[in-house]
Order: structure tokens, then C-alpha cells, then sequence
């Protein structure tokens, strides 16, 4: 398991050349809040801003007649720069809070053998842009690189809908650094299911609607003589966006995520964001 985003990569090497051209698309959005006043307003309310930029973007390839690769790439920040008043009665503005912060970066290799189910490889990596929980601001901490092989089938794939599943062992590397301190790395492996939705509505205008559910559960880690048994309990996400656009480049979007990782809170997590804001398709 350690080695198949080595494969991954060697085998996009070697075939990148071959098959059909890319098939890419890539959304862009970013959605803005900001509210101001005077000196002079007699309420207690303060200036606030606050911004969220995400984008989306796919690649697929038949690479060879046996062998196909798509890749998904999601990207999202945001930050929110609240005023406040100090003992002297002066405004000012504080260093600005971190809303949303994501990299995922996925890569899946599908075997496609005309069977009920095909085999596939799947490399992917997760981290964010600004780690903020450590004295020092830290790039690209942690990160979490996730392998994976078994099978995967497409139920529905339509012009307007498309579902998929897949099912399989997988491996992980969470690789943390400290600040000060050694980088810690914690390994383990389980299975995985990955469950992906789409459907486009084109009346009464052009929405789509995305929703990912993962479920991933480990059989073993390397670090369970130093932890609890939390460790033991499935990683459940949920995702799921609503995007529409409602005239020009200007669109609405509404994200909800759910999540249980017991590790982190015993209890269900969520997070939902309604924003408007504008959006533009590169390709």
C-alpha cells in the first residue's frame, strides 16, 4: 500500500502522452461581506469584512483503452477582519480570523474492464494553506496523504446525473510538524468507502448539486500503544454544495459538511456557509 502513489504517478508518466485529450473544468468563486460605519453612529455596531475564495477543478483522460485517470483539485480560504475599541474609545482593526481553509488533491487511476466493477488506485493529499493552532504560522501543516486500491463502479451517468461508488483498503500517513519540536508521523490503515453525486438542473437556472460521503474505517495504527481507543471509531464526511447562478457571473452557493472523527470531538460536526458572490468557469 505504501507504494501506489508511487504507481500512480509512474503510470501518469508513462501514458500522459497516449489516449484522449484532457477533459478539464474548473469553477471560481469568491463571495465577499462587508458592512461600515461612521464615527458619528450612535449603535455599538463595528465595521466588518469578511471574504471566501474556493475553486473546483477536474481533469480526466482516457489514458488507454483499459485506463482511466481523473484528478480533483479543491482549493478554499477565507478570512473575516472584525473591528473593535480600545479603552480609549478608538477604533481599530484586529488581525483577521481564518474562516475556511482547504487543499485536496486527488488522483484516481480506474481500470476500466467493461466489468460490473472495475479495479482502481487512488493517491490523494489533504493540508491547508495556514496552520494557526501553534506559536508560529506553519505552510502546509499537517498533511495527510491517503492510498488506496480496490474496486469502483458508476450506477448512474447521465447527462444531469451521475453516481458512483468505491470500496477499498487503504493507508494512511499523517505527518504533522511542531514548532520546536520533532515532526511527529502516525500510520494506519483500514477500508475505505467513497460515495460521490452529482446532478445538474438547468430550469429555472443553471444549479448543480455535489455531495461526497466518505467513511473511513481503521484496523490498525501505529501509535495505538499511546492513545485511547478512539482511534478505533469510523471517520465519517459528508459533503454537499448547491451552487446557482443566478444572472451573469454572479451565483449563490450553499455548503454543508458533516463530520464525526471521534479522535478530534466525541460529538457530530458541522459547518454550513451561504454565500453570494461571483463565479467564473476557466474551461
Amino acid at each position: 500500500m505504501r507504494f501506489i502513489f508511487p504507481v500512480i504517478l509512474l503510470l501518469l508518466v508513462t501514458t500522459s502522452l497516449a489516449g484522449e485529450a484532457w477533459t478539464l473544468h474548473s469553477d471560481i468563486s469568491v463571495s465577499l461581506t462587508q458592512s461600515a460605519f461612521s464615527n458619528t453612529w450612535a449603535g455599538t455596531e463595528l465595521s466588518n469584512i469578511t471574504w471566501v475564495a474556493n475553486s473546483t477543478t477536474t481533469a480526466e483522460k482516457q489514458l488507454k483503452p483499459w485506463l482511466k485517470n481523473t484528478n480533483t483539485l479543491k482549493l478554499a480560504f477565507g478570512q473575516t477582519h472584525l473591528q473593535k475599541t480600545d479603552a480609549l474609545g478608538e477604533k481599530y482593526w484586529e488581525k483577521p480570523d481564518k474562516t475556511t481553509d482547504k487543499i485536496d488533491l486527488e488522483s484516481v487511476l480506474r481500470f476500466t474492464t467493461q466489468g460490473w466493477v472495475d479495479p482502481f488506485l487512488a493517491g490523494r493529499m489533504e493540508s491547508q494553506f495556514l496552520d494557526l493552532s501553534q506559536a508560529e504560522t506553519l505552510i502546509l501543516n499537517p498533511l495527510l496523504f491517503t492510498e488506496t486500491a480496490g474496486v469502483i463502479r458508476t450506477f448512474v451517468d447521465t447527462e444531469q446525473d451521475k453516481l458512483t461508488g468505491r470500496l477499498g483498503a487503504a493507508l494512511r500517513e499523517n505527518y504533522r510538524r511542531i514548532v520546536n519540536a520533532d515532526a511527529t508521523t502516525t500510520v494506519d490503515g483500514g477500508l475505505e468507502l467513497v460515495s460521490e453525486y452529482r446532478h445538474i438542473f438547468k430550469v429555472p437556472a443553471d444549479s448543480n448539486f455535489r455531495s461526497k460521503l466518505l467513511v473511513y474505517q481503521a484496523l490498525f495504527n501505529s501509535k495505538s500503544d499511546q492513545m485511547n481507543e478512539d482511534w478505533k471509531s469510523p471517520d465519517v464526511v459528508w459533503e454537499n454544495v448547491f451552487t446557482t447562478k443566478l444572472f451573469g457571473m454572479v451565483s449563490a452557493n450553499l455548503a454543508l459538511e458533516l463530520r464525526y472523527d471521534k479522535e478530534q470531538v466525541h460529538d457530530l460536526q458541522w459547518k454550513q456557509i451561504l454565500s453570494l458572490g461571483l463565479s467564473y468557469s476557466l474551461f
